[in-house]
């Protein structure tokens, strides 16, 4: 058995041109079998970019960060599929002990959620159906939304009701100090305390023994003016401590009733025309070429072993 050289390799493939040449024919007709619909089913690729809004910081991840987390939780891929009935449109076993694990595999395969250089975020989503896949990728950004929103709303309930809480203290603190300063007003018949020391001090200059009721007022004056004084201001705090509650209260039922995105769509789902699986040249290119490989391996190996 003697070594070959590399040109002389190369010529023994050349005479035996008609051989490998069969081999190059017969691995393209495979080639193009094995990549046709009937064996592998196409794949339509739909995507969609958006960019995060309406979101606050959150420790020291990104607004885009953020998104993408939501994008990848839990809830909203099994929304997506409850909605779709996506485990029947994967063909997948629910009554397998390991459906999840199947579910998760298949839907990773499919599913690309992925943070681009420019912030935003790309969701594509591949399926055999051009129109399902387009209505997947939608379904992905409207059950982010939602999710999204439930979520605000649970902590912006939680805000209403402490405020709520705190709206019924000042409440309070105001009834109990109107009836403190109702009750002096009422022992000492007290209204209107400045314009009644005015009338006092000119009643005095006319006559300085004053009547029992204007004695009694007097008395008032002098004993629980600084008292009326300090109640009254007192209050004018709390009546500001309600309204601050009540204007958060407002604002806060002001964003739950309301309904806000937060997704920006810079470029919705698209319906794509054309499959992007299989590649039907590559498959036939890869094919092809490993095939005249082993034959062209197999040609020198005979005629060593003949040599």
């Amino acid at each position: 058995m003697k070594n070959y050289k590399t040109t002389e390799i190369i010529s023994l493939l050349v005479l035996q041109w008609k051989k490998l040449g069969f081999v190059a024919i017969f691995s393209i007709i495979v080639g193009f079998i094995i990549s046709s619909p009937m064996v592998i089913k196409p794949l339509y690729k739909s995507y969609a970019i958006v960019y995060p809004v309406n979101l606050s910081p959150n420790s020291e991840e990104s607004n885009t960060e953020q998104l993408l987390q939501w994008f990848n939780s839990e809830e909203v891929k099994n929304a997506v599929a409850r909605k779709f009935d996506l485990y029947n449109h994967y063909d997948i076993d629910t009554l397998s002990d390991k459906y999840h694990t199947y579910f998760n595999l298949k839907f990773k395969e499919l599913v690309s959620i992925n943070s681009t250089l420019y912030e935003s975020i790309e969701i594509s989503v591949k399926d055999q159906d051009p129109i399902m896949a387009k209505k997947i990728v939608q379904a992905l950004i409207d059950e982010t939304n939602h999710l999204i929103m439930s979520v605000k709303k649970e902590r912006l309930k939680e805000y209403i009701l402490n405020n709520q809480n705190e709206l019924k203290r000042a409440s309070l603190k105001v009834d109990s100090l109107k009836g403190m300063i109702d009750t002096i007003r009422s022992n000492f018949n007290l209204i209107d305390v400045g314009a009644q020391a005015k009338y006092l001090s000119k009643e005095l200059i006319k006559n300085p023994n004053l009547s029992e009721s204007n004695m009694k007022i007097a008395q008032g004056l002098k004993t629980q003016k600084t008292e009326l004084d300090r109640l009254g201001s007192v209050i004018g705090s709390e009546i500001g401590t309600y309204n601050y509650f009540r204007n958060q209260i407002d604002g806060y039922m002001l964003d739950y009733e309301n309904k806000i995105s937060f997704t920006n769509v810079v470029s919705k789902p698209t319906l794509p025309d054309s499959k992007c699986y299989p590649v039907r040249s590559l498959i036939v290119a890869i094919i092809t070429i490993s095939s005249l490989l082993i034959a062209s391996v197999i040609i020198v190996f005979f005629n060593l072993k003949k040599d």
